[in-house]
């Protein structure tokens, strides 16, 4: 039968005194004892190979107390039930200790109470090791979790973005050019560049209400659902913008979907050789079409945000682009980037000083006007915005380059961002 361990008091003094009462009840208690002063206990690290361990702190001096405070949080990684001696003087309320230490405090100078405490402390030791080892193993389940939480949504984020076209397209004179940051892992916004035949491609930008995991999933589902082009017979037919909106808006209301149920979007299909462009939105932000010299005008076309109520319309606009014209689908993570009034005052101001410089630089700049179609520019922010002048006075790779710019400097900063997406039509 093996031998049953003797267990084991560590007492650590502010002194070399240790109070007669108490050094009769440790002999009671027929535990080994050690003696260690404080300032070794605080280089060892406090008394994790005891059973239990007894402070004596006579005084309330700060410095006693400080020094105390310091060895109850190092003691904390390996807790054992501990109990404080001192003097009547003393204030327990000055002696700081983490929350996961068993630490109780007596001034009694009565062999039999503490004789009782201290066998009771001796018996505590296997529950406070049992309780410590489910907390770490909580700890290390939950550290287990995050990090496989973190590798599924880099992988959801890599599904994601398998969603995206792998390389714009060019047909003849026209290209593309985009840029996509998601606030997160994953995004809300999904935007689309699909041949639809000879002639036609097919453009979209969408934006799905919420964030996170919700939202991206609602993403594959219109990546699925939005059709440009209906196959019978061995022949097809290219849907109006209005009727894909329709259509869409359908899909999602009878989905019935619980969370992120609505969709703000654009879609228009251009002809690649008349250069002309049908496009309907639904709640999306009104696109920026700019003219080859240098004006800039919001499309504005009728349209509520997508799946919300079957009775729904849109409106297909017809705009008939030239050489040299450039336009911009986003979603309103652009907004929030570069119209001063939502930024913080002091980097709104260091944007807007840029693109004040960048605008006056331009020789052309004198050229440059602001007017959005159906209205006038008090009507919308973002054409009063800094950025805008770049726009306008650069062309459209120097404002994205801004936009790029914009983000990864306030992303350095870990100011707080949205999901961003830019889709850029240039007919050269």
């Amino acid at each position: 039968m093996p031998a049953t361990l003797t267990p084991h008091v560590q007492v650590i003094l502010n002194d070399e005194r240790v109070p007669a009462p108490l050094e009769a009840a440790l002999k009671r208690t027929n535990a080994s004892v050690s003696f260690r002063p404080i300032r070794e206990a605080l280089r060892a690290g406090g008394g994790s190979v005891a059973d239990a361990v007894v402070i004596v702190a006579p005084t309330n001096d700060a410095d006693t107390a400080q020094r105390l405070r310091v060895l109850f949080d190092r003691m904390a990684d390996h807790p054992r039930a501990t109990l404080v001696v001192h003097g009547n003087e003393c204030d327990r309320t000055s002696f700081a200790y983490p929350a996961a230490l068993p630490i109780s405090f007596t001034s009694t100078d009565s062999e039999d109470e503490l004789s009782v405490r201290l066998a009771t402390m001796l018996d505590m030791r296997a529950s406070l090791e049992s309780l410590h080892r489910g907390m770490r193993h909580s700890e290390a389940q939950h550290v287990s979790i995050q990090r496989r939480l973190a590798r599924q949504l880099r992988l959801a984020s890599e599904v994601q973005r398998g969603f995206l076209p792998a390389t714009l397209p060019t047909y003849g004179p026209v290209s593309f050019r985009s840029f996509y940051r998601p606030a997160q892992y994953v995004s809300g916004d999904i935007y689309d560049v699909r041949r639809l035949d000879e002639e036609h491609v097919g453009i979209t930008v969408a934006d799905a209400t919420g964030e996170g995991i919700p939202a991206a999933l609602l993403t594959v589902f219109i990546k699925r659902a939005l059709h440009g082009k209906e196959i019978f017979d061995g022949h097809y037919r290219l849907l109006d913008p209005a009727e894909v909106l329709t259509r869409l808006n359908g899909e999602i209301i009878e989905a019935g979907l619980a969370e992120c149920p609505f969709v703000a979007v654009v879609y228009g299909i251009l002809n690649t050789r008349t250069l002309e462009l049908r496009m309907a939105r639904g709640g999306a932000p009104y696109p920026l079409l700019r003219r080859a010299e240098g004006t800039v005008s919001l499309i504005q076309s009728a349209g509520g945000v997508v799946g919300v109520a079957p009775e729904f319309t849109f409106e297909t606009q017809a705009i008939q682009l030239r050489s040299g014209d450039a336009l911009i689908l986003h979603s309103d993570g652009l907004e929030k980037l570069v119209v001063p009034h939502l930024l913080a005052p002091p980097i709104a101001a260091a944007f807007e000083n840029v693109a004040a410089a960048a605008s006056l630089a331009s020789a052309d700049d004198s050229a440059c006007g602001f007017q959005p179609l159906g209205g006038t520019s008090d009507e919308d922010p973002l054409l009063r915005s800094g950025w805008v002048n770049i726009l306008a006075a650069r062309g459209v790779d120097a404002a994205v380059d801004e936009v790029i710019a914009r983000f990864d400097a306030l992303r350095r900063i870990k100011y707080p961002l949205d999901d961003i997406t830019l889709l850029a039509v240039r007919i050269d």
